[in-house]
């Protein structure tokens, strides 16, 4: 009998209230577990395991991406878009761009994978939540935009406003049909674009390194990752109101 097992029914001889004790904590540990392997099996019981982990694979990428992709593109940058050999083009090259680039979509398709994964489950409409996904992606793609005049913040910051108190007011009712579910969980992928493009850990990296921010090209990328948020902001919203006005007129 090992040393630790053989104290333990020394002590157990010994002391019967020690044995009632020992006996209760494992029951109570047993069931404890018990519990979390029922509420976890429940939750994800029916999800497609292939998107579920590839989601998380993607979301973890996201964040390791900071780490592993992010400081070769700066230094591939700053070498005027050379490699470290003075090429424009090479196996360095090609997998950092490699890397960078399923950094940069990390996110967006890892909770775009969640989203279906679930949608499935519920049996919503799966092919328009992911079509209305990869359109976006397509659309959040364009490396650099122009830069939008005041007139672009202020007609979407005004339709932010007008969604948001419409959204706030019209809550009155439980969001029961395909429809309405589908647009509901369309709004939450939306929501978690948007708080990606200014999360520290978003794409730009500049609060993590603060001090890239003020070159030319960093300007551009941030007007451009500015421009998209509104965007982003916008859709998530109008899709939040549209779950709850079709939920009132069914």
């Amino acid at each position: 009998m090992p040393r630790s097992d053989w104290r333990i029914q020394q002590c157990r001889d010994q002391f019967p209230v020690y044995d009632t004790l020992y006996c209760r904590a494992n029951d109570e540990i047993g069931s404890a577990y018990s519990g979390i392997c029922h509420v976890t099996d429940h939750r994800l019981r029916g999800f497609n395991p292939w998107l579920v982990g590839c989601g998380f694979l993607l979301l973890l990428y996201a964040i390791l991406g900071n780490y592993i992709a992010l400081p070769g593109y700066i230094r591939f940058i700053e070498r005027g878009g050379t490699s470290a050999a003075g090429n424009t083009f090479d196996f360095d090259v090609l997998v950092g761009a490699t890397k960078t680039i399923l950094w940069m979509y990390s996110f967006q398709l890892g909770t775009l994978a969640l989203a279906c994964a679930y949608s499935i489950r519920e049996n919503l409409y799966s092919i328009h939540l992911a079509g209305l996904g990869l359109v976006w992606l397509t659309v959040w793609s364009w490396p650099s935009l122009p830069q939008p005049g005041a007139w672009f913040y202020v007609i979407f910051g005004c339709i932010l406003v007008i969604a948001i108190s419409m959204a706030l007011l019209g809550r009155d009712r439980a969001l029961t049909t395909k429809t309405t579910r589908t647009l509901f969980l369309a709004s939450i992928l939306f929501f978690a674009f948007a708080t990606w493009e200014v999360c520290g850990l978003g794409t730009t990296g500049r609060m993590l390194h603060p001090a890239q921010s003020e070159g030319g090209l960093a300007h551009t990328i941030l007007i451009t990752q500015s421009t998209k948020l509104m965007i982003e902001l916008v859709l998530a919203w109008s899709l939040l109101l549209a779950s709850f006005t079709l939920g009132e007129e069914e």
